[in-house]
């Protein structure tokens, strides 16, 4: 129920994938009117890349305003009340008739999400065990996929004018679902604890393990809450500024560096531009006609989001078995050598080298770099800076998403074949920063990682030698 925030997040990035050519280039025919409503937005490549990526830029508004809602009302209603800024997004998306009316729907739209998948991390992580966490800490990334799937199949079928105008309108109808619905779930009982409201924690444990004697789970929270508050002199939960400027009790700079690069690998690891532009990576090589709707290389999309989505939940079976920082390492190096190839593809005009290497790309995502720093913030952080440091992840997440939303088109003009090699540098790097700093989580409590890990920048690589 809380990851139906991400389904919105996940539908708000693919939907604008198989209909922008339709809305920007007008390739279905010269520009006509629908009553007050014109069939396209006749845009440049550049501004179009602007449009795509505010969706971005209203993300890393809401992550930044998540932290102090969440912390103050509760996961709950950060949660509940969230998902109706789509709504107002969806509107004026629906009925747009100018570029800024359509910028200011995707600004909205990511507002939501931007509160919705910063709150859903820490709650997942709040009310789940330590074996729990580990698949379900992964149902951010396989909720995120649904949303692209979706959107993407509904593309399909609503792309021509005026249809596209339905299908953007469908992430209002998301998010009135996630309002309507999520009430019925129960608050965080860590962040009930943290606020007296141990009665309610127990019913809110009571519902969480049903039939479980949760007594001594409690008791656990609530000694946890002590030894939290008396290590930070019963203050406020850290606000962002708090984790940045190193304003902590404890030395927090080792969680905020693996949650920093963990977003600024996940997002330079190029996976953007495949889910914004796979469409127009594979006409590179399918050479459709785009107002022949769908082209192949539209149907190729669909089965990219098909694949992840399948990989997604292959994924939560690995983190099972394998532990985040073996998950970590090999997704990052798969993605870097299926960058190279689709380079290699690309320079040698082998068409079928470039359509296997973006699945193969895709899938190496799916179950590492995608879904595992979502959860390094939660998983790593005390509870009082829990909140915060999953909000400044969200904002590099949002930050660089929107970077490669606006630079991806110049960028593949000016590099062309050569572009998956920017992105397989930042693979490459992606290891090396997993292989020496970041540490293992599967199956531990959060408490206890935290304490570990709370002494400042160090390696964790000697640990996996001992």
């Amino acid at each position: 129920m809380a990851a139906l925030g991400s389904v919105n997040f996940g539908f708000n990035i693919g939907v604008i994938n198989v209909p922008g050519d339709v809305i920007s280039g007008c390739v279905i025919g010269p520009q006509h009117y629908i009553g007050p409503f014109p069939s396209c937005i006749p845009t440049a490549d550049a501004l179009w890349g602007v449009a795509v990526g505010c969706f971005a830029l209203g993300a890393l508004i809401g992550s930044i305003a998540s932290n102090p809602i969440a912390d103050k009302y509760g996961r709950k209603f950060a949660l509940t009340w969230g998902p109706l800024f789509s709504t107002i997004g969806a509107l004026l998306l629906s009925l747009s008739t100018t570029l800024t009316q359509f910028i200011f729907g995707r600004i909205f739209v990511g507002i939501a999400a931007g509160i919705c998948n910063t709150a859903v991390s820490v709650y997942i992580s709040e009310i789940t065990t330590p074996s729990a966490r580990t698949i379900l800490g992964n149902s951010i990334q396989l909720a995120t996929n649904l949303g692209i799937l979706l959107s993407q199949s509904i593309s399909l079928g609503l792309s021509r004018p005026p249809l596209w105008r339905v299908l953007f309108a469908l992430t209002g109808v998301i998010g009135i679902g996630t309002t309507v619905l999520f009430p019925t779930c129960v608050e965080s009982p860590k962040w009930l604890v943290s606020r007296g409201q141990v009665g309610q924690a127990r019913y809110a444990l009571t519902k969480l393990r049903e039939g479980a004697d949760v007594e001594a789970e409690l008791a656990d929270i609530v000694d946890a809450d002590m030894a939290s508050k008396s290590g930070t002199g019963n203050v406020a939960n850290a606000n962002v500024f708090d984790v940045l400027l190193g304003r902590t009790p404890d030395n927090l700079r080792h969680q905020l560096m693996v949650v920093s690069m963990g977003m600024f690998s996940q997002q330079l690891s190029g996976i953007n531009a495949v889910i914004f532009y796979s469409t127009t990576i594979f006409n590179r090589t399918t050479h459709d006609n785009p107002a022949a709707i769908p082209t192949m290389a539209q149907k190729l999309t669909y089965v990219i989001a098909v694949v992840a989505e399948v990989f997604t939940f292959v994924g939560m079976l690995l983190c099972m078995r394998f532990g985040r920082r073996t998950l970590m390492l090999a997704s990052s190096a798969a993605m870097a050598i299926s960058s190279i190839l689709m380079a290699v593809g690309s320079i040698k005009g082998t068409d079928g080298l470039v359509i296997a290497m973006v699945f193969v790309f895709n899938i190496s995502f799916n179950f590492g770099v995608g879904p595992l720093p979502w959860v390094a913030a939660a998983e790593m952080t005390p509870a009082y800076a829990m909140s915060a440091m999953s909000a400044i992840g969200g904002v590099i997440c949002y930050a660089f998403t929107f970077t490669i939303g606006v630079f991806f088109p110049p960028m593949q003009v000016a590099l062309g074949d050569y572009t998956f090699l920017f992105f397989a540098g930042f693979n490459i790097a992606t290891f090396v920063f997993c292989f020496f700093f970041w540490p293992e989580t599967k199956g531990r409590k959060v408490e206890d990682i935290a304490e570990v890990h709370s002494v400042g920048i160090h390696f964790v690589i000697r640990d996996h030698f001992k």
